[in-house]
């Protein structure tokens, strides 16, 4: 199944390259009463071009009497397909990967002419912002959307003490990377791990 073009994760068309879609991202830690982050809640605001296919499709796509069933049932079907990939979320506490974050509550809606998908991911065990930094980094590893948090409220942290910091560092790929990704066509085949190049990395640390 393709990694790359979110619609495609519904209907599983070839994978492509180059950011030919556009996500908002906004990302919330949400720490516990030991101080320890227990979820990554995100919501994911898509452009109005691929906003506008999918409230075109979904209809026969998608199950439900109503739009709003029929927004959750795409929301379901997305995150689904997106379980083998991590939900586009790379996450590490110190130098260790985490990769047992389940995903919750999908929910898709409509913001004027853009869709938004939320989601929250749950950790097996709490992570200690204070033992080790918690790092995260959201993006399609094809590059063919380009995920980048929101300019205003991007990144919040819920319940976190004064005691911790965030730090957002952007991406700088290489010029040469750059170029090859410019050269990319809609219907090309790109580098499976591009995406990573242009991700920004977000790391969460607190003190004691």
């Amino acid at each position: 199944m393709a990694l790359a073009l979110l619609l495609t994760l519904l209907w599983a068309a070839p994978a492509h390259s180059h950011p030919h879609a556009w996500i908002d991202l906004q990302v919330s830690a949400v720490f516990n009463d030991e101080g320890h982050i227990t979820q990554l809640r995100q919501a994911w605001l898509m452009d109005p071009f691929y906003s506008t296919f999918l409230l075109d499709d979904m209809a026969q796509d998608a199950s439900g009497d109503t739009q709003e069933e029929q927004l959750d049932s795409i929301a379901r079907q997305i995150i689904k397909n997106l379980r083998d990939y991590h939900y586009f979320t790379e996450i590490h506490h110190g130098d260790t990967a985490i990769q047992d974050a389940r995903a919750e509550n999908p929910r898709l809606v409509q913001k004027q002419r853009r869709l938004e998908l939320s989601f929250t991911l749950s950790f097996e065990q709490p992570l200690d912002p204070a033992d080790a930094p918690l790092k995260y980094a959201v993006f399609d590893p094809t590059y063919f959307i380009e995920i980048l948090h929101a300019e205003s409220g991007g990144i919040h942290l819920e319940g976190g003490s004064e005691r911790c910091d965030m730090d957002l560092r952007i991406p700088r790929p290489d010029p040469a990377m750059v170029a090859r990704a410019a050269m990319l066509d809609f219907d090309q085949q790109g580098d499976p791990n591009m995406g990573k190049h242009f991700a920004e990395r977000v790391t969460i640390e607190c003190s004691r």
